[in-house]
């Protein structure tokens, strides 16, 4: 399995979801805040999955997302994709075309929010969707796997061979 990760959320402890669906909406005037703080469940947790095909996908600009990705996760070689509009359709489709490697019946997207879900859902509803509620529950919309901490999620994901 492959795992695409969003940086928003997931990694960073930050919430988008609003400011997004604004932008989502026609709303020029967003601009998204940024931290170099991760979630305390975050260093674990890549730690039991660093070494797997990942791809962080990430709402900021790629200047902004090149300085999150120097902060965070320091000499890794890390693969990204800046400027992902969640729920927009393309968004998914940039990460199986820049990355063909990755293919949606081969690949888990790990999410925090409704967005994050919905932006699979509109690419292809087969793609597996993995969500830890960080702000806002994922329930809505049905993950794949749902969980309340990273901790968790990987358990979840090791029962079932992800």
């Amino acid at each position: 399995m492959k795992y695409a990760i969003w940086l928003d959320g997931v990694v960073l402890d930050v919430d988008l979801t609003e400011l997004l669906y604004k932008k989502f909406k026609g709303d020029k005037d967003v601009n998204l805040p940024y931290t170099f703080n991760v979630h305390k469940d975050w260093e674990d947790f890549y730690s039991k999955i660093k070494g797997k095909d990942i791809v962080f996908l990430s709402p900021y600009d790629e200047r902004t997302t090149r300085e999150i990705i120097e902060k965070v996760f320091k000499n890794d070689v890390i693969k990204f994709i800046p400027s992902m509009s969640k729920p927009e359709k393309k968004c998914l489709g940039r990460l199986f075309s820049e990355f063909p490697e990755f293919q949606p019946l081969e690949t888990a997207i790990i999410g925090s929010s409704p967005l994050d879900l919905l932006s699979a859902r509109f690419y292809d509803s087969r793609i597996k969707v993995l969500c830890v509620n960080r702000y806002t529950s994922c329930a809505k919309y049905s993950p794949y796997l749902m969980a309340n901490s990273l901790e968790e999620l990987y358990d979840l994901m090791v029962k079932l061979k992800l």
